[in-house]
């Protein structure tokens, strides 16, 4: 199994930059090149160093300490000066800058206008780095197919464990018709911006030359738009969380549609008992089950299952 690959150093640090505060860019341009082209996380907490974690377990950290002024002119850069437009998706908890990079945003939440949250005192920004790694689901599709047809699918991990990584490689290679696999009609529902990285609605991430993205929406309206508009033979869709995903996905399978997508949980068994995946693997909405390792090596699978709780590869050599 390919684990992740190191992207451009200079590349990743040319895509956070202009999302920074000026003093604190100025400080992270000393980061010396292989260390943005191993960076996993950037994190920024008021009156700590700027800190960058490394893939593996190292870091590379830098003074002097943040301060909150520091802190809201990033918030002002991620949100292209325009706070109040921004809302809805800070009150998630987060936002998405172009190349698919996801900002965590901590500190004091508090209740605004609609039933939103807005948070009123910033303490801390975590930069989660994407990555786009060609072949990462190379050796995994074997395990994934039936003759040249993908199977539906379902990635469980832990966060960073690479399970967006994965599926943006597979809906490449479904669309493509790459690694064994015929070439599919594929659409990604790509609610937060992750999958395809999509600027001014065109990806950012190659997600294949016969891949539609329905980018923004979230999944249970996305997933029934795309059935009734874009004749797709394969749905690809991450973080399957609560009921109304579960119900989108049942509906997609139920029409003949081939489901990938990924889901947070420890291990399967967990997933398993969750309410809402559980109808969803009782249904046999996927015939693949993928657990992939929590350790400091994002994409080593460690167990395949299929629909009946089968193992079919244990954990990868």
């Amino acid at each position: 199994m390919l684990a992740e690959r190191p992207a451009s150093g200079a590349g990743v640090w040319a895509a956070l930059r202009p999302y920074l505060s000026a003093r604190l860019a100025g400080v992270l341009d000393a980061a010396p090149g292989d260390v943005w082209t191993h960076a996993r996380e950037l994190r920024l907490r008021a009156g700590r160093d700027a800190r960058i974690l490394l893939l593996g377990r190292a870091e590379w950290s830098r003074g002097p300490s943040i301060t909150p002024g520091d802190l809201r002119e990033c918030l002002e850069h991620l949100t292209q000066h325009s706070l109040y437009a921004w809302e809805d998706e800070i009150g998630q908890g987060f936002l998405t800058i172009p190349g698919g990079h996801r900002v965590g945003v901590a500190g004091r939440w508090a209740a605004a206008s609609g039933g939103r949250l807005a948070v009123r005192d910033i303490s801390g920004l975590n930069y989660r780095i994407a990555r786009s790694v060609e072949g990462a689901a190379q050796g995994l599709v074997s395990w994934l197919r039936e003759g040249e047809e993908i199977l539906p699918t379902l990635l469980v991990g832990s966060p960073g464990s690479g399970k967006t990584t994965l599926l943006r490689d597979l809906a490449r290679a479904a669309s493509d018709g790459l690694y064994g696999l015929r070439a599919h009609q594929v659409a990604v529902i790509d609610e937060r911006s992750e999958i395809a990285a999509c600027r001014a609605g065109l990806p950012g991430r190659d997600v294949g030359q016969r891949t539609d993205v329905l980018d923004g929406l979230p999944k249970i309206l996305g997933l029934r738009m795309a059935l009734r508009s874009l004749g797709p033979e394969v749905l690809v869709t991450d973080e399957l969380g609560g009921e109304d995903d579960a119900l989108a996905a049942l509906d997609a399978a139920r029409s003949g549609v081939r489901v990938l997508a990924t889901a947070h949980a420890a291990d399967l068994a967990e997933a398993r008992r969750r309410p809402s995946m559980r109808r969803l693997l009782e249904e046999r909405v996927f015939r693949r089950l993928a657990l992939l390792s929590p350790g400091s090596r994002p994409g080593v699978v460690l167990r395949i299952e299929d629909e009946t709780g089968r193992e079919l590869r244990g954990a990868s050599r």
